[in-house]
């Protein structure tokens, strides 16, 4: 057996325990680790207090080691809770957003249903003053002793088709008679067209009630879940944080603080690079469609884009929402078959392009001044504290369209109802030309106006004025640019 000198064994001690210095407090919390994350770390065994053996050495050199991986284990789980945080929001604004759409598209079909029931009941009018017409005539021509055949014919039909069958007794209507058997067979054909209208609109507003009911019970289904999944990722975190906690030797108090420190960094990093983007962009001016969607578009576009948008070029829009029930731009009724008033024949509208679903800059109109974008983010501000409501155009509540819709109406301009159709309607601007009033929008898809999700109203120094999504207040906080559509929009 060699025996080895007492400096070396000295030497030996005095590396080891210099090893178990430097490794200091990670070898010790690692236990504490071990326990709460359900782990089984061994503890180290110490042959003597003066001497801890290389087994000693190398096994508290892999505890720190596994340490260090459960505590970044537990960060990165921390950092995918906020991103589902985040992601649970989404989801409630998209649905909020799917059902005030469904909604307006409800409301768009009844008032088309309603039209064409009051155009069928008009029709049915005139085809009966014809009939008398048809009738006065037949009792004329029998007191001078004429024959009713052919009027009789006409007369006793069940209907435009059955007149149409009995054409030999039409042939034997002459002048004024058949004048007035024209007449009645249009006004026939007319009556008939608008009736199966009536009922095709009334079975599509049936139907477009329904999916609006569907969407509400998606979207509150969507918030349960929402607050289920926050709940749960709230007392996970609470967990994880009294792991790190003890991991790092501190309070939970201390490491509840160093998180939320490190989201906000992470969450400032991604604005900034986001505003970044959106004020560098240059976009090019996008030719306005046919049918003058834009005209006046240039009317108040860059007048006094300068002010106040320099006041926070930061500061990104306010959304506006989804006003302008009034507001013809969506509600398009014209399809509803207007001149087929006559003839034997059916009138087909014209086919018309559909608009671009990504409008480009300086397309959309605006008819209001910044003392109007002042006068609605005033009378937004004194909706404050107001809840959020589904679908909800106020006073008790409101959506974010629908508070964007009532501040610009309140100011004298009349918006559409949905943030979709708000972006579609109003002018384009750039974010360096913001000004209290503008709005701004949210989406899934910068280039696609109908994955909005969301509209604020900028209200100036970096920040917007909005009603957020259900469980929350109207209210003002800092411009988000993450997500934003690629321009502003001016009602």
């Amino acid at each position: 057996m060699t025996h080895r000198s007492a400096a070396a064994r000295t030497a030996d001690g005095l590396r080891r325990r210099s090893v178990l210095r430097h490794l200091g407090r990670p070898a010790v919390a690692v236990l504490t680790v071990a326990v709460l994350a359900g782990g089984a770390a061994a503890a180290p065994s110490y042959a003597s207090p003066s001497s801890p053996s290389d087994k000693d050495v190398r096994d508290a050199q892999r505890a720190v080691t596994r340490a260090a991986s459960s505590v970044a284990e537990m960060e990165i789980r921390l950092a995918q809770l906020s991103a589902q945080a985040d992601a649970a929001e989404l989801a409630v604004q998209q649905a909020g957003e799917a059902y005030t759409q469904a909604l307006a598209d409800a409301d768009a079909a009844a008032a088309a249903a309603q039209q064409a029931a009051e155009r069928s009941t008009q029709a049915d009018a005139n085809a009966e003053a014809a009939r008398q017409t048809l009738v006065a005539m037949a009792r004329e021509m029998a007191r001078s002793g004429g024959s009713t055949e052919g009027l009789q014919a006409v007369l006793s039909a069940d209907g435009f088709e059955d007149v149409a069958r009995r054409s030999s007794a039409l042939e034997h209507i002459t002048g004024k008679a058949d004048e007035a058997v024209q007449g009645y067979r249009a006004a026939q054909l007319v009556a008939a067209t608008f009736s199966e209208r009536a009922e095709a609109a009334s079975d599509t507003a049936a139907a477009a009630r329904q999916t609006a009911e569907d969407a509400l019970t998606t979207a509150k289904q969507t918030q349960q879940a929402s607050d289920e999944a926050l709940a749960a990722g709230a007392a996970e975190r609470d967990q994880l944080i009294a792991q790190l906690a003890a991991a790092r030797q501190t309070s939970a108090e201390v490491e509840a603080a160093r998180q939320a420190q490190i989201e906000a960094d992470n969450r400032a990093r991604a604005e900034a690079a986001a505003k970044a983007a959106a004020l560098a962009a240059k976009p090019k001016p996008a030719t306005p469609p046919a049918s003058g969607g834009s005209t006046g578009g240039s009317t108040g576009g860059s007048t006094g884009g300068s002010t106040g948008g320099s006041t926070g070029g930061s500061t990104g829009g306010s959304a506006g929402g989804s006003t302008g029930g009034s507001a013809g731009g969506s509600t398009g009724g014209g399809s509803t078959g207007g001149g087929s008033t006559g003839g034997g024949s059916t009138s087909t509208p014209a086919p018309t392009t559909p608009p671009a679903t990504a409008p480009g800059l300086g397309t959309g109109s605006s008819r209001g001044s910044a003392g109007q974008g002042q006068a609605a983010l005033d009378w937004a501000r004194t909706k404050l504290g107001i809840m959020y409501g589904w679908g909800a155009t106020g006073p008790d509540a409101y959506d974010c369209s629908g508070l964007t819709m009532q501040a610009w109406r309140a100011a004298g301009v009349n918006l559409n109802r949905t943030s979709r159709d708000q972006y579609k309607q109003v002018l384009k601007i750039s974010y360096s030309d913001l000004r209290v009033g503008d709005l701004l929008f949210w989406s899934t898809n910068p280039n696609d106006a109908d994955a909005i999700y969301h509209v604020a109203m900028w209200a100036g120094n970096g920040q917007i004025l909005e009603a957020p999504s259900e469980g929350k207040p109207v209210r003002i906080t800092s411009m988000r640019w993450g997500s934003v559509m690629p321009y502003a929009g001016r009602p």
